[in-house]
Order: C-alpha cells, then structure tokens, then sequence
C-alpha cells in the first residue's frame, strides 16, 4: 500500500491528528487485508519515525522505504521497532549517484548487519533509483548486498 505521510524531517501531521484523521481508515484497511491472510506492507516516504508506533497498532507488518533524504536513520528504527516490524530500503540513494564501489559498500557493511539482526530486512535503496546511478554500480550494489546480507539461516 501506499501513503506518504511525511515531509522531509517531520511528519505531515502529529501522531495525535493522525489518531484522530487517519487511523480509523487504516485500521479498518489493515484489518481487512489481513483478514485475507496477507501482510500489509506500507510504502510511506518522508519521515514518519512519530507516526509508526500508532501505525503499528493500525496493524502494518513492514514499512518501506526508510527515506534517509527526509531524516530517516534505518539502524535507528531496526533498533526500536524491528522486533514489531519488518524494514524495507533505508540505504542512501545518493551513495549510490557517486557511482563509487568503494563508497557503495561502505554503506553496505555499515549499514546491513544491523539492519539484518534477526529478521526483518530487505536491502533497497530509500527511495526510486536515479539515471546517474549507472548500471554497473546498481549491479554491485545488488550482488555485493547479497553477498554481505543473505539470511542463511531462515
């Protein structure tokens, strides 16, 4: 599902207006979806980091895209809610524009192994990938993530 509910460094409403606004909408969204026996996996862009503890009651299993532009800090969230939610993206997509390797896994082996403690997480970047990300670096990032990030446990 889709539902941006977030500017860059703040939500577009307080979580008490989101109780009272959109809540009820997506509770009864969410329940049905899950009444079908699927997740709810929400593709929610700005920074909501206030918002997800109400949208967690509401009843989504994964957030996406953990938009570092607007503020969002993905080892943060895997930290505070990774044991109630599942975390999609939150690798910086502008790493990925200076077409530098060397840069491109920096940030993976900074950022995926606590982004993986446990479970929950599937590498993407944090948010559409741009034309200047050529296409051997979008490659690399890829293998070289699954390289350093697949569960082999599970």
């Amino acid at each position: 599902m889709w539902d941006d509910l977030g500017f860059k460094n703040r939500p577009f409403m307080s979580p008490a207006m989101y109780r009272a606004m959109i809540y009820p909408a997506h509770k009864k969204l969410f329940d049905f979806v899950h009444s079908r026996g699927l997740p709810v996996v929400l593709h929610c862009d700005g920074y909501v980091e206030a918002l997800i503890p109400a949208l967690i009651e509401a009843g989504i299993n994964c957030l996406q895209p953990i938009e570092i532009k607007a503020g969002m800090d993905l080892l943060k969230l895997k930290k505070r809610f990774g044991d109630q939610i599942a975390l999609i993206g939150g690798m910086d997509e502008r790493v990925l524009e200076t077409n530098d390797l060397e840069a491109v896994e920096a940030q993976l082996l900074e950022k995926l192994p606590g982004a993986m403690a446990g479970s929950g997480y599937v590498l993407q970047v944090d948010h559409s990938v741009s034309p200047l990300v050529n296409y051997e670096t979008y490659r690399y990032f890829v293998e070289r993530g699954l390289e350093i990030g697949t569960y082999r446990d599970a």
